[in-house]
């Protein structure tokens, strides 16, 4: 459970960091490979061991870690464009309602249970992100049907349900650590050519702070991933049950914690959107 606690709470605090980059003025574009170098470096230090290329070239994991990489730094990219195009709540709905597409792919590929109380709960789960993070009333919905928001749902979906597969057939307690290490050299590699292709390096925008909040936002990060792939191997759990669970407590945190440090208010939607939530995890236990 302190598992399924640190991925929930990990993965709830990367969006109020990000809230609070944009106040301090924080450089993202220094930042985040920062952050993906900090994550290789907390493994290290977790296991006493580096990235060894020889040794990980010879899993049979290393082309989905390379996949997932790729995605880590994408995801991020696609997330800002949709972001400043689109909106920012349309952003954060596209990217957490992908927990339907792992959650859904359970029933065939790992033989989860489907009951009409799970089924009622995964819709409730659903619903309950879309009251918490959808546009308010009166807000333009014709920018549902942009590209972005679906490419956004795609990739966020097609992250978590790969990391269903590799803890499910390749990964075990002992190979976690070598994994997220992998992945994030790749998503680091990722961030640096993305990020040169776009010209956004510039010397004259380096400052020191950007490094010590990529490296917290690192420390943060690694916890969140290595915490989820723990909660994916619980003894007991469907990842039908897990990705819904984590991903409404994920929105609660950070809807809480933006309160409680922005004073941003809830509004009467968000509020049910909550209630509804907690209704959800309830039947997913059921």
């Amino acid at each position: 459970m302190i598992y399924l606690l640190l991925a929930i709470f990990g993965s709830g605090v990367i969006p109020v960091i990000f809230r609070a980059f944009d106040k301090f003025g924080i450089n993202l574009f220094w930042a985040i490979p920062v952050n993906y170098v900090t994550c290789v470096l907390v493994g290290s230090l977790l296991t006493g061991n580096s990235v060894g290329v020889l040794s990980v070239t010879a899993k049979p994991w290393l082309w989905l870690a390379a996949v997932q990489g790729i995605l880590l730094a994408v995801n991020f990219y696609l997330l800002a464009q949709t972001a400043q195009r689109a909106g920012v709540a349309l952003a954060a709905l596209a990217s957490r309602l992908s927990v339907a597409i792992p959650s859904l792919l359970a029933f065939a590929l790992y033989g989860d249970s489907l009951t009409a109380i799970k089924l009622a709960g995964l819709l409730t789960a659903l619903m309950a992100l879309y009251l918490c993070t959808a546009p308010e009333k009166g807000a333009d919905r014709s920018r549902l049907f942009q590209l972005l928001p679906l490419l956004v749902f795609a990739t966020f979906g097609v992250y978590f349900t790969i990391l269903k597969y590799l803890q499910t057939y390749y990964l075990d307690d002992s190979s976690y650590h070598s994994y997220v290490m992998s992945a994030f050299v790749f998503a680091f590699l990722s961030s640096i050519v993305i990020g040169t292709v776009k010209s956004v390096f510039s010397s004259a925008d380096f400052c020191l702070k950007h490094i010590w909040a990529g490296i917290f936002l690192g420390v943060v990060n690694y916890v969140a991933v290595y915490a989820l792939l723990q909660v994916l191997a619980l003894k007991g759990w469907q990842s039908s049950q897990l990705f819904p669970i984590y991903s409404v407590g994920v929105v609660a945190v950070s809807a809480v914690l933006a309160v409680l440090l922005f004073r941003e208010r809830l509004s009467k939607q968000k509020t049910i959107g909550l209630a509804v939530g907690s209704i959800a995890v309830a039947l997913l236990n059921y």
